[in-house]
């Protein structure tokens, strides 16, 4: 049975999903039993007596008969009375999308484009009208974050033969270069790149959150949300986390997972230097800025006399001078109170860290912007990505419910309590998730949303051109529970306060965060601030140099002590890094004065060995840089933290303005403000997510 359709006919049937032939021509069409796909289903076309339909077939095409459409979609089918074999669908809302042909050179095809860490290296195989697969076959991206952009687009290219593919939230460098480098190899295949860009993806359904009740919600999947769930769930709470991101972890992926604490088994064996006791005695020395304050110094001088009469060597340090530091580091701008719930729980949040999973290094030192050697660093990744594995894994194991891709829009307000949050699901649906305990804000700050850090900027820190920074964060950090705190009233703190990183890889590439041995230069080979200060002051010190940007410098024991040889070998080969077996080798890979570069190792080495404050104020010293071959990283300062927040108390219970708990409603991490002042001390900002967290879920689940 052979029938000819005019092109009007073939339009119609383009609402199941098939292709239209250019106006004005015929086409024969072939009678075939097979399967009619519709929006993704598998589906067996009927009448409406319920007997089954033909299916049509025409050039890799699927069709259904006239009468089918007829009566499925209330369409009038006129004949040609001249020509039996001629129909005409009648309906002024027919319209005509296009469908391009595709075809290719078959064959295998490489190519690579520039991933958020480095290269992006992928292998296609065509047919010749086919995309048959997509393979990854090299990367430096973060392991975690991008394992859905690498998994998962690929896949999509193949199944759905597009590149209209979306990026994956969170990992979109990634997904962006995946999707470049098979551009690439479309073209060299002789494809139609922008017709596969223009070609429909299936809709995608999920097992999506729908309205439900629980004890606790917890809004965000960073640090601070995980441990929060965890802490609620062993607390006996049920508990749902929603993440708006396609994957968890948030800020504390992406950093370095450095987690600052005093530790008295850990630094039993760091010695205590002239110049960190000259650290100790110059804030003792320090005016009296408020009652907290003076209680606060008074507390260290006293710890501080004791350890001196006591003749021992190792490192002082105590809760309560991480306090003063903390204190003294963000110009005396954060609230004593809350600094001391910080530091006097974060060696029982390490304790409890370490019973849920995540493993630490023995070496306890200096993270840059720490000031002090209290840094606990993750081990066998030297990232926050071990504390997220380990912190979903337990929050899974303890039943805690996690969906993805579900973003809080508002919070529901029952009479001044906050009794859950309306959201949007997977699936684009808006549902309802009443929390009968507690909802806990653990959104991240604002460093990814540039109107808000502009807006914030005047009135704190006022750096130059924050409009034109980058930042390190995750594109969730935008401020979501800011301003769903603000809705119900919630007291902001120090928003003012925004910190820009100092170590922001230029290249993608890094060794670590540690500076106890490491040489910060600028263009012309020199050192230009102390590399163990206030995170703000290396920011502005780096600023004020050539192109604003400079190189931090590290010897191969200090490299190999940080990462392993192979992780170095791959940035060095994908240019991320840099490596001379000599100190002048290196400076000309960088493009620095050789002699210059030398000339400033050489008094770095000297200054390690006498172990005294030098001319920028340096007092941390540890290993020198003499064994090569020699690293250099390039950096330049981009926007990294944001200090102001919605205000808490040591309960992690959310304040408004007259100082009063907003019943119901809990905050933790980089959501919140006031703690750190004007300045974060380096390695703090985990330590602050996880333990507030931790209170967070245990005081709701307690409710």
């Amino acid at each position: 049975m052979r029938k000819r359709l005019t092109a009007l006919a073939l339009a119609i049937v383009m609402v199941l999903g098939t292709a239209a032939l250019a106006a004005g021509t015929e086409k024969g069409i072939t009678v075939s039993p097979m399967t009619l796909n519709i929006n993704g289903q598998n589906v067996t076309p009927t009448k409406s007596n319920g007997e089954a339909a033909e299916v049509f077939a025409y050039d890799g095409a699927t069709y259904v008969p006239l009468r089918y459409l007829s009566e499925l979609l209330g369409i009038t089918v006129e004949w040609d009375k001249a020509n039996p074999d001629v129909a005409k669908l009648v309906s002024d809302k027919i319209t005509l999308p296009t469908q391009p042909t595709v075809s290719f050179k078959a064959g295998t095809y490489a190519a690579s484009a520039q991933g958020n860490n480095g290269l992006v290296e992928v292998s296609v195989t065509f047919s010749d009208t086919a995309i048959v697969t997509v393979e990854i076959t090299a990367h430096a991206e973060s392991n975690g974050i991008s394992d859905g952009a690498i998994s998962g687009i690929p896949a999509s290219i193949v199944k759905y033969q597009s590149l209209g593919v979306d990026a994956v939230s969170g990992a979109t460098n990634t997904s962006n270069a995946i999707l470049a480098a098979v551009a690439d190899c479309v073209a060299q295949a002789g494809g139609d790149v922008e017709a596969l860009k223009a070609a429909p993806v299936g809709e995608k359904k999920v097992d999506a959150l729908q309205d439900t009740t629980v004890d606790v919600l917890v809004v965000g999947g960073g640090g601070a949300g995980l441990s929060a769930a965890l802490s609620a769930a062993q607390s006996g709470a049920s508990v749902i986390l929603v993440e708006k991101l396609s994957a968890l972890g948030g800020n504390t992926f992406r950093c370095g997972g450095a987690f600052n604490t005093y530790d008295p088994e850990g630094q039993k064996d760091i010695p205590m230097t002239d110049a960190l006791s000259t650290t100790v005695e110059k804030l003792l020395a320090h005016k009296d800025e408020n009652k907290d304050h003076a209680a606060l110094k008074a507390e260290v001088e006293k710890q501080w006399k004791e350890y001196k009469a006591s003749g021992k060597t190792n490192l002082f340090d105590s809760p309560e001078w991480h306090a003063l530091q903390t204190i003294d580091a963000g110009d005396y701008e954060g609230n004593v109170t809350m600094v001391r719930a910080l530091t006097t729980n974060t060696l029982e949040t390490l304790h409890w860290l370490t019973d849920n999973g995540v493993n630490w290094s023995d070496e306890v030192s200096t993270v840059v912007g720490a000031l002090w050697n209290r840094s606990h660093q993750t081990t066998p990744t030297p990232t926050g990505a071990d504390i997220v594995a380990a912190l979903e894994n337990a929050a899974r194991a303890a039943g805690v419910q996690i969906y993805l891709d579900t973003k809080a829009e508002s919070l529901v307000n029952e009479g001044g309590k906050v009794a859950g949050a309306v959201l949007t699901n997977a699936n684009g649906e808006t549902v309802t998730v009443n929390a009968s305990k507690g909802v806990i804000l653990a959104t991240g700050g604002f460093a990814a949303n540039v109107e808000m850090r502009t807006k914030y900027n005047e009135e704190g820190n006022k750096w130059e051109n924050i409009d034109k920074l980058g930042t390190n964060n995750t594109p969730g950090a935008t401020g979501d529970g800011i301003t769903m705190g603000l809705s119900v009233d919630a007291n902001l703190v120090g928003m003012g306060w925004i910190q820009l990183m100092p170590l922001n890889s230029i290249s993608g590439g890094g060794i670590s965060g540690y500076v106890n041995s490491t040489a910060f230069v600028n263009k012309e080979g020199k050192r230009f601030v102390g590399e163990d200060g206030r995170r703000d002051v290396l920011a502005a010190g780096a600023i004020a140099q050539t192109d604003q940007m400079f190189y931090g410098i590290c010897d191969n024991k200090e490299a190999v002590n940080r990462m392993a040889q192979q992780a170095l070998d791959t940035q060095v080969q994908y240019g991320m890094i840099s490596r001379g077996e000599t100190l002048a080798e290196l400076a000309e890979t960088i493009g620095v004065p050789a002699d210059a570069l030398e000339k400033s190792i050489s008094e770095f080495n000297a200054l390690v060995k006498a172990g005294k404050p030098d001319e920028f104020g340096r007092t941390l010293w540890e290993n020198t840089i003499e064994e090569g071959p020699f690293y250099a990283v390039a950096f330049s300062p981009c926007v990294h933290h944001t200090m102001g927040g919605l205000e808490i108390n040591p309960n992690a219970e959310v304040l408004n303005a007259k100082g009063q708990v907003i019943e119901g409603l809990y905050a933790a991490g980089e959501v919140t403000g006031g703690i750190h002042g004007t300045n974060r001390v380096g390695g703090n900002a985990v330590p602050d997510a996880l333990t507030f967290g931790k209170i967070a879920g245990a005081n709701a689940a307690d409710k």
